[in-house]
Order: C-alpha cells, then sequence, then structure tokens
C-alpha cells in the first residue's frame, strides 16, 4: 500500500489544512483582542503532545481590533482522480485479503471482488475522516446482500393455463431444417415371407446383369458369400459360362426384393436381392438324395419321375446334409465324371480344397458303375451314365435339390 496517495489520504490532508488555517485566525483574534489568559490548549489533527502552559504576564494595551478585516480565503479540495484511486483500491484490497483466503479462492471468484471495490472507489462518496485503517475495506453501500423481487413479479412463475411445458415439433417437421432440402418419407420395404416348406415348387430368379448385388436385409448392406474367407461374389455368367440362377426361399413375382440361397458355407446361406436384376421362372420338380439308403429320386410334386441306386461319400468326406438348388448343368470334364455333371450349391463339410480348388457337391456319372450303392466318393454322388443323362434333360434351372439321411 503506498503511503499518501489513496482518497482516505488526500481527504485527511485537505481536513488538516482546513483545520490549521481555522487555529491560525482564532490564534489572529485571541492577539488582537483579548488577554493571553483565555488562549486554550488545541490538539491538532496529529495528535501531538499538547503545548506547554504559557506563563503569566503583565496584561498589554492592544489596540481594538478594525472591522475592516478581509476574511480569510480557504482553498477548496480537489477532486479525486478516478483512475489513480481505482488503482490505489485495488491494492488495499489485495492487501487486506487474508493469505488463506486467496489460496482456497480461484481465479474466478477474485475478479468480481476486485471490480465491487472499484465501484465503490469511483462512484460512493466517502465522508470526511481522520483516520485510515488498513485492516479492511468497507463494502458498496448500494449492492443488495440478498436482493427481494418486486412485488409484482412472481418468484416461481408458473405457465399459463394450457400451455405445453415442453413443446414439441409438429409430427413431419424438421427440428433443423437444411436449405435446399425437404423431407422425403422412405418408401416402405415390403419384406416377403418364406416359402412353405415341403413340396417340389419353387420359384426361381436368372440374373440379367453381369454383377448381381446381394444383401444381407432387403435394402441393407452389401453382402458377399465366402467360403473359409475366400469372397465367392455373384458373377454373371458363372466361371463355367452358364447363367447365374438362384432358388427362391422368400418371394414371388411383383415383389421388389426376394431372399435366395447363395453357394457359400455353411451351407444354406440366404441372400436378398433386388428382383429388378433379375426374371423370373419357378419349376415343379425336385431333387432328393437319400445318404441312409444311397439312392436318387426325382420328383414333380408326389409323382416319382426317376429313382436310382448311387454312390455316396465316404467317411473322410462324407456327403453333406444340406439344402441347394440345380445351380449348373454342364459337360462332365472327364470319364470319371461321366456324360454330365450337375452342380447343385453345396460345398463339402469334410474337405477344405479338392483338386486345388473349392470342393464343391455335384450329381454326375462315372466310369466305374460297378460301385453303385456303396459309400466310396470324395463326397459326390455318382449314378450310372444313362440315367446322369436323363436326370439332366429334366431338371430346370434353380430347381429344388434336398440331400436327407
Amino acid at each position: 500500500m503506498r503511503i499518501g496517495t489513496s482518497r482516505a489520504d488526500r481527504l485527511g490532508f485537505v481536513v488538516f489544512a482546513v483545520l490549521a488555517s481555522l487555529l491560525a485566525v482564532l490564534v489572529v483574534t485571541n492577539v488582537n483582542g483579548e488577554s493571553t489568559d483565555s488562549a486554550q490548549s488545541v490538539q491538532t489533527f496529529a495528535n501531538t503532545a499538547p503545548p506547554a502552559a504559557v506563563p503569566e504576564t503583565d496584561p498589554l494595551s492592544l489596540p481594538e481590533p478594525t472591522a475592516t478585516a478581509a476574511p480569510i480565503a480557504l482553498p477548496a479540495a480537489a477532486a479525486p482522480d478516478v483512475d489513480a484511486n481505482a488503482s490505489a483500491v485495488d491494492e488495499d484490497a489485495e492487501a487486506v485479503e487474508p493469505a488463506e483466503d486467496a489460496e482456497e479462492t480461484d481465479d474466478a471468484v477474485e475478479a468480481p471482488v476486485v471490480q465491487e471495490t472499484d465501484q465503490t472507489a469511483s462512484t460512493e462518496p466517502s465522508e470526511p475522516t481522520t483516520t485510515v485503517s488498513s485492516a479492511a475495506v468497507e463494502p458498496a453501500a448500494t449492492p443488495i446482500p440478498n436482493p427481494q423481487l418486486p412485488d409484482e413479479e412472481t418468484p416461481n412463475p408458473q405457465l399459463p393455463e394450457g400451455a405445453t411445458p415442453n413443446p414439441q415439433l409438429p409430427e413431419g417437421d424438421t427440428p433443423n431444417p437444411q436449405p435446399g432440402t425437404t423431407n422425403v418419407a422412405a418408401a416402405p420395404v415390403n419384406i416377403p415371407a418364406d416359402a412353405p416348406a415341403g413340396g417340389t415348387f419353387t420359384h426361381t430368379l436368372t440374373a440379367t446383369v453381369a454383377r448381381p448385388t446381394l444383401h444381407t436385409t432387403p435394402g441393407g448392406p452389401v453382402f458377399t458369400p465366402t467360403f473359409n474367407g475366400t469372397a465367392l461374389p455373384a458373377v454373371n455368367p458363372t466361371v463355367f459360362g452358364n447363367a447365374l440362377v438362384y432358388r427362391v426361399v422368400a418371394g414371388q413375382p411383383g415383389d421388389a426384393w426376394a431372399k435366395v440361397f447363395v453357394p457359400a458355407r455353411p451351407n444354406g446361406t440366404t441372400a436378398w436381392v433386388q428382383t429388378s436384376q433379375f426374371n423370373w421362372g419357378s419349376s415343379n420338380r425336385m431333387l432328393q438324395i437319400n445318404i441312409s439308403n444311397n439312392t436318387v429320386t426325382v420328383f414333380e410334386g408326389s409323382n416319382v419321375l426317376v429313382t436310382t441306386s448311387a454312390v455316396m461319400g465316404k467317411s473322410s468326406s462324407r456327403t453333406p446334409l444340406a439344402n441347394g438348388w440345380v445351380e449348373e448343368i454342364m459337360a462332365g470334364p472327364s470319364s470319371a465324371y461321366g456324360p454330365r455333371l450337375i452342380s447343385l450349391g453345396i460345398f463339402s463339410q469334410d474337405l477344405n480344397s479338392f483338386g486345388g480348388s473349392i470342393p464343391k457337391i455335384a450329381l454326375h456319372g462315372t466310369n466305374n458303375p460297378g460301385l453303385m450303392g456303396q459309400y466310396a466318393s470324395n463326397g459326390c454322388i455318382r449314378v450310372e451314365n444313362a440315367i446322369i443323362n436323363q436326370i439332366a434333360g429334366m431338371m430346370p434351372l434353380g430347381s429344388k435339390v434336398v440331400i436327407v439321411g
């Protein structure tokens, strides 16, 4: 704190000068008009020791004071400098802050306290005083420690009758509309139900585009079938040059979406396709392969068109129980497969590769018909060559295939 620069110090100095001037007037008046016996001791603002007693002397004859004595003009107190005073008060406020309070109070609390002191110093007139205490700073008189609301105001206003406490946007409105956009309702997706189990009839889909898109759900994420991590994308035509055909599990002509079986591991994997990428078809014939009695039968409804003995997979490479479809019909690649081969859209569950390729299950002919009725193949189903030609000629692509046992 700087001594003599605060507002209180300056006011003290002014008061002291005024009192000293008044004392001088009294002394001059007593000297001119009265005996020195009537002189009184005066205690000054500085709290000095009382003056020594004046020794008595013989009375003197003094001339009467004249009435023409000019009054003594007192200097007016100068207005305090607001900026300088504010700075001094800031320092005083910091000086009177207790050390412990300064440690416990953060900057956000200290700042408003200093601001209140600045306003008090620059706007509130101080009463003339003769002493200044550095131990405390008087708070401003104008702020109210616990202000009350005016009589006409409500301390806890309530909503008018009928008003909504948390109003919501009207249905269909956008909470934060963007320029140039419109609210377009998403078209509802009609999800077909699965076809009834049993029977021989099925709808089929033949691709009309080179890369049909498979989805996990109608309009959902794109799906790619795999075999042990190897992607098997839908390609039309197939790697053997045949049309890509699926068996429909759910859906019928007129539906925008259909669920179909796709070749993947595990067997029986399905996906959703947009029917706009396919042509609809159907088949009422079903190929049934029975592992338990080593037979192959072609049904049309309840009618049996063909039934024959067959060779099934051995114990190390079993023919899997699964649902499939007549995926492709092609010429046998060698005499071991006979004249025709029918791919069934099913994979081996015991083998991860066969001849360096993915092990796919097929119905085909044979060059060893003496093995009929035995479990001797690598998982494929073998029938006599005359029978495979007959079956290949009567099964539409996409027809049902079921392997039971």
